[in-house]
């Protein structure tokens, strides 16, 4: 800090400061310090110094067969670029930050190539007089370059994934990928051409010209790049990948046979190549330049120039700081003119055009005319309306001037006169260019300040779109990095991601086997039964079993039994009062609750509970309601078992359609075989129930039967 540039006056203290830095540098890093305790140096320049000054280099380092080999024939045993004059390899040589602050950020304006390479490589010295032929292309191009020590730069390395040298590595939107096939310089060329986006430069003939320069509204500018090829050179590609968020560019091959019109429309030469800028007017370009050789530095000049529309459009972020640059000083500010316009209101916008085609601010590098969607940019004119009294907003206004102070930080104000009739463009030009006129001759500020928020890109891709691509490039890389290693190196991380993936599945297995075993293990709460009548013990409580109550009564119940009267509407009132009448001594027993079910609602369950009864071995098809009231069932829903007691009208009905029914239930009496008077006369409602009593007998001393079933069916209304 004392040597410090800023802190000392010392005319030596930059000398001074650099060297104190080097040696901590050196001091540092271990490699470096044991190369300087050894040779004296720390650099390929320090290196390249001292071996000039001894006829054979030096002894202990680099290749001392070198001069021998430089004098016959010209042949450069090259190492790494140890040669006796610059080489492209030192020119360009990169480290890792150069990799993250330079190129990863630049790689989306334009492709990078990267050459990777070691000392004692002889592959490297077979590849490195084509690659410096590419890199003097590449240069004259404008594509950017990079060359760097595999071994020396191992966290560049690792970050490209680089197992062996040599290795040529490109960059472009911020991903990478590899030269694969035999290194020629007709393969590079074209791996390089291949880098750009196919639909970056459309073809273009006599059909397709006027379509694609009409296509301006999407507020891009159109360049034709004119040659007697028709495969497109990467000296087009890359300005057009440079410029691709202003201009939208084709490429015209002037040898095909459908493209005579076009060039004679132009009066261009055949034979020469050529660039046409075109905005708005698709008639007559902007700018034209023609010659036998363009250089990328003349394209450069002819598109930085003509890059915007006549009257160009804010559609984002970037385009407000281009079109807007920032200026601080008063005395120099910039100004911008700004239309708001409807999408569909294209009247204004044309009249606006005209205007400017005549304005005496049209060449004016202060003053930028331009204009803004309401629809999309909504958020930016609720920020300057903000200002405006209540008066004020009423009354129609759609043009501001804005002076961009920093980023986000502006002057402005609305003129008062605004842009809606076509007589009303003489009173909007009279007053803005008095004004405009004004605010650049003076250092005067404009009536309003605010931050303005982000512009909306209008440009960006839909929500899903973006994610296709993310998808996309995600399978990219993985299939990049899944054939860039060997055969084996793939078969070993395929075995062990299956191995991973079977010893989860079979943990997962083992513990949900475990899981139940300890649920099973864990004895099951049951909920506790309904009180069976009333607190003053006079009145049974008799519960309609029904979906919500299923559970309490049957499926989840405490040990006991639950009593269940089929009815249905007719007959529900007489059957319930005779069926209450009968239980209320049974009341006294906790394990016993009553109920009632509607078989209107739920015959479907008692249908099938008769058919798990049997095994399923017989279907109980159309059963009729009237022959099953009366009918009750003694439920246990912890063992899944139950007792039957049914009218004798119900038991004749059921052997007389379902053979095998009767006996699989129970219901082999001898009185029920018998076809008497007794059991041919009607039965009433009120004698349904007449044997209640005695079956209930039966269930409590064992002797009436178990009927068996293996789960308990869902209860659903019809």
């Amino acid at each position: 800090m004392e040597w410090h540039p800023d802190k000392n006056k010392d005319p030596t203290a930059a000398d001074k400061f650099t060297k104190i830095n080097e040696a901590y540098e050196t001091l540092g890093d271990p490699e470096r310090r044991s190369q300087y305790d050894k040779f004296g140096y720390t650099s390929a320049k320090d290196h390249r110094q001292q071996s000039r000054g001894s006829p054979f280099g030096d002894p202990f380092h680099g290749d001392p067969f070198e001069g021998f080999f430089h004098n016959f024939h010209n042949f450069k045993f090259n190492f790494g670029g140890s040669g006796f004059t610059d080489s492209f390899i030192e020119k360009n040589e990169i480290n890792m930050r150069v990799y993250e602050t330079k190129i990863l950020p630049e790689s989306h304006q334009k492709p990078y190539i990267l050459y990777a390479y070691a000392e004692f490589c002889y592959e490297c010295v077979n590849l490195e007089p084509v690659l410096e032929r590419l890199f003097k292309e590449l240069e004259s191009v404008g594509i950017g370059m990079g060359t760097f020590h595999a071994g020396r730069v191992q966290r560049l390395a690792v970050e490209l994934k680089i197992s062996r040298v040599p290795r040529i590595v490109a960059v472009i939107n911020g991903r990478t990928s590899d030269f694969r096939g035999h290194v020629t310089l007709h393969n590079l060329r074209q791996f390089v051409r291949n880098l750009f986006p196919k639909t970056l430069i459309q073809p273009l003939n006599d059909e397709k010209l006027d379509k694609f320069l009409d296509g301006w509204e999407d507020n891009h500018m159109r360049g034709v790049f004119f040659s007697p090829k028709e495969e497109i050179s990467a000296m087009y590609l890359a300005p057009a990948f440079y410029y691709k968020s202003f201009v939208t560019f084709g490429h015209v091959n002037t040898n095909a046979d459908d493209v005579y019109k076009t060039l004679k429309r132009f009066n261009l030469h055949s034979g020469h190549k050529s660039l046409l800028m075109f905005n708005e007017d698709a008639q007559s370009p902007v700018a034209s330049l023609s010659m036998q050789q363009i250089s990328r530095s003349t394209i450069d000049e002819v598109i930085e120039a003509n890059k915007f529309l006549l009257l160009p459009r804010i559609s984002s972020q970037s385009y407000f700081e281009e079109l807007c640059p920032a200026e601080v000083k008063a005395k120099r500010k910039k100004l911008c003119i700004v239309l708001i316009s409807k999408k569909a209101e294209e009247s204004e916008r044309k009249k606006f055009r005209r205007y400017l085609r005549k304005s005496m601010f049209l060449n004016n590098e202060r003053v930028r005319f331009t204009y803004i969607y309401e629809e999309t940019q909504s958020n930016v004119i609720q920020t300057l309306n903000k200002n405006e009294d209540t008066e004020n907003k009423k009354t129609m206004k759609n043009v501001v001037i804005i002076w961009r102070v920093e980023r986000n930080h502006l002057s402005y104000e609305w003129l008062k006169n605004a842009l809606t009739k076509e007589e009303d463009i003489y009173n909007l030009r009279e007053e803005l260019e008095g004004r405009v006129q004004q605010l650049l001759n003076s250092d005067q500020s404009l009536a309003f300040k605010t931050i303005l928020p982000d512009f909306h890109n209008e440009h960006s891709l839909h929500l899903f779109i973006r994610i296709l691509h993310r998808f996309h490039n995600w399978g990219e890389r993985v299939l990049i990095f899944v054939t860039s290693m060997d055969p084996i190196t793939v078969l070993t991380v395929f075995m062990a991601f299956a191995m991973m993936f079977g010893i989860g599945y079979f943990m997962s297995a083992m513990a949900a086997i475990e899981e139940e075993q300890l649920r099973e293990k864990q004895p099951r709460q049951y909920k506790p039964r309904p009180p069976s009548r009333t607190p003053d013990q006079k009145r049974v409580n008799l519960y309609e079993l029904t979906p919500d109550s299923y559970d309490t009564l049957v499926l989840n119940s405490e040990a006991g039994l639950t009593m269940v009267v089929l009815i249905n509407d007719e007959s529900g009132s007489k059957l319930l009062s005779k069926f209450k009448d009968i239980v209320l001594p049974l009341t006294r027993y906790s394990g016993l609750s009553f109920s009632f079910l509607r078989l209107e609602s739920y015959i479907g369950w008692y249908q099938h509970l008769l058919e798990d009864s049997v095994g399923h071995k017989v279907r109980m098809e159309n059963i009729n309601i009237n022959n099953c009231i009366g009918t009750v069932l003694a439920l246990n829903g912890i063992r899944k078992y139950y007792y039957i007691y049914q009218p004798k009208k119900a038991r004749k009905w059921i052997r007389q359609n379902n053979k095998n029914v009767p006996s699989a239930i129970g219901m082999f009496d001898s009185d029920e075989n018998s076809d008497s008077d007794q059991d041919s006369r009607v039965i009433l409602v009120e004698e349904l129930l007449d044997g209640l009593l005695d079956w209930f007998d039966k269930v409590f001393d064992g002797s009436q039967r178990k009927i068996r079933i293996t789960a308990w069916p869902d209860l659903r209304a019809v």
